[in-house]
């Protein structure tokens, strides 16, 4: 993608632009992973929000979702999956996050800090995120909303929150 294209466009839409890029250079059946209807992602988002988020303490007009990892329930469970400087190996890192995602699941929100969210099946979400070249924290959240994982850029490690 062009420098002098991305340059007119505001920061949180060149991660959108890039997704777009490598649906179409990976040829990515848009049935199996897809930018969320933008009539309805912040449905998905507030969805997320008042399903995960402390909400006693922390309201959705004083937090951005890039800043919520830390602000959690405290009654979920959670489990650290794996930290990227464990291995400095974003693909291995991936796996390892891929490989935690229960079983049975077949479709998946993937919701951006930046506000964008994507639902898909699992292996092209993952096609995707390991082409990212730039990428900050991210929620790979169940479709029933039961648990999510959370990868962020600040911590560097995922984690797997559960209800």
């Amino acid at each position: 993608m062009g420098k002098k294209f991305l340059e007119n466009k505001p920061i949180r839409f060149w991660i959108r632009d890039e997704i777009e890029e490598i649906i179409k250079t990976e040829n990515i059946d848009r049935t199996r992973f897809y930018e969320f209807s933008k009539l309805a992602y912040e449905d998905i988002i507030k969805k997320f929000y008042y399903t995960f988020s402390d909400r006693k303490n922390y309201s959705p007009s004083q937090i951005k979702l890039e800043y919520n990892l830390m602000h959690f329930r405290s009654e979920l469970k959670s489990e650290i999956i794996d930290c990227f400087f464990r291995t400095y190996n974003w693909t291995e890192y991936l796996t390892t996050i891929k490989n935690v995602i229960p079983y049975s699941t077949q479709k998946v929100f993937l919701i951006l800090c930046e506000g964008w969210v994507y639902e898909g099946c699992i292996d092209e979400i993952f096609t995707v995120l390991n082409e990212v070249g730039c990428i900050k924290d991210f929620y790979i959240v169940s479709d029933k909303f039961d648990w999510f994982i959370a990868v962020t850029d600040m911590e560097d490690n995922a984690i797997f929150y559960k209800r």
